[in-house]
C-alpha cells in the first residue's frame, strides 16, 4: 500500500535519535528471550522501557517536557475514550486525538492473539480513527480501523502495515512518516488519510451491526442473571418476555432522545 511520500515529510530532524532506536532494537535482542518470557517480563514495564522512548523518538512528547497544559498535552495515557475503551496512550494535535496506541508485553503475540487485534480495532472504529497501533515492541501493527471490528476476525484483517523490530532502522522514514508527531502537527496525515483512507460506505450497515451485537449482549447478561437469582425466571419463556420488554424501553428511550436533539 502506498504511504506518505519521504518528500513530504522532513525526517532529518529525526535521524538524529537513531542512535537510540539502535540501542532500543540492540537491548531488545540481546535479551530476547526474557523479553518474551509471559511471567517475567511485564507491559508496565515494556512501555516504559521500550514504547515510551520509541515514541519520544518519533517526535511525542511523552512526559510533557514542554509543560503544556494538561488539556492540550501531546501523548495522554490511559484516556477513556468511552465508557469500557481506556487506549494506552492517546496521541494529539493540541487535545485532539487522532490515533491510539494499544501495548502489549513482548509476551503476548499480537501476531496470532486475536483479543488483543479486536481490542486495538474496537478503540480506533469506536472513536472514528482511520488507524490504530498495536505494538509489543518486537512488532508495530497499523490497523486500518475504518472496518468494524469482529471478535471472530483472523489477526491479519485490516492490517495496513506491519513492522518486525529488525527492520525499525530500515524502514524508519515510512515509520515517521505514518505516525511521527511532525506529520500531524504539519496536516500531512490527514492529508494522507484523506487521501488513501476514504470513508467507506456502508458505515450505517456497520453501525446498525454494532448495536445489534450491543443489544444481544445486553440480552444474555440480563438472562444469565436474572436466572440465577430470581425463582420465577426459571421458566425461559417468560424469562425472555421480561428481558425483551426491558430491552424495547432501553430502544425506546435512546429513540427519543435522538429525536429531541
Amino acid at each position: 500500500m502506498e504511504y506518505i511520500s519521504s518528500s513530504k515529510v522532513n525526517i532529518k530532524q529525526y535521524y538524529k535519535n537513531l542512535d537510540n532506536l539502535k540501542s532500543l532494537i540492540s537491548n531488545f535482542e540481546k535479551d530476547y528471550e526474557f523479553y518474551k518470557d509471559k511471567d517475567g517480563y511485564n507491559e508496565a514495564d515494556c512501555r516504559k522501557e521500550f514504547i515510551e522512548p520509541f515514541l519520544e523518538i518519533l517526535g511525542w512528547d511523552v512526559r510533557n517536557i514542554k509543560g503544556t497544559a494538561p488539556q492540550y498535552r501531546e501523548v495522554i495515557a490511559e484516556k477513556f475514550s468511552t465508557h469500557k475503551d481506556r487506549p494506552d496512550y492517546s496521541m494529539t494535535l493540541k487535545g485532539v486525538i487522532k490515533f491510539f496506541v494499544e501495548v502489549k508485553k513482548p509476551g503476548v503475540d499480537i501476531l496470532e492473539h486475536k483479543k488483543s487485534a479486536f481490542q486495538a480495532r474496537r478503540y480506533g472504529w469506536n472513536a472514528n480513527h482511520k488507524i490504530t497501533v498495536l505494538t509489543n515492541f518486537e512488532y508495530i501493527i497499523i490497523y486500518d480501523t475504518r472496518f468494524y471490528p469482529k471478535e471472530k476476525d483472523n489477526n491479519n484483517v485490516a492490517i495496513y502495515k506491519k513492522f518486525h523490530f529488525l527492520e525499525y532502522i530500515e524502514k524508519f522514514a515510512e515509520i515517521v512518516e505514518l505516525i511521527s508527531q511532525k506529520s500531524i502537527y504539519d496536516g500531512r496525515f490527514d492529508d494522507f488519510c484523506n487521501n488513501n483512507l476514504p470513508k467507506i460506505s456502508g458505515d450505517r450497515n456497520q453501525i446498525d451491526e454494532l448495536f445489534l451485537d450491543q443489544i444481544n449482549e445486553w440480552r444474555l447478561t440480563l438472562s444469565n442473571n436474572l436466572y440465577r437469582s430470581n425463582k420465577k425466571y426459571k421458566e425461559i419463556g417468560k424469562l425472555n418476555d421480561v428481558v425483551q420488554e426491558f430491552i424495547n424501553q432501553i430502544i425506546f428511550q435512546f429513540s427519543f432522545t435522538l429525536v429531541s436533539h
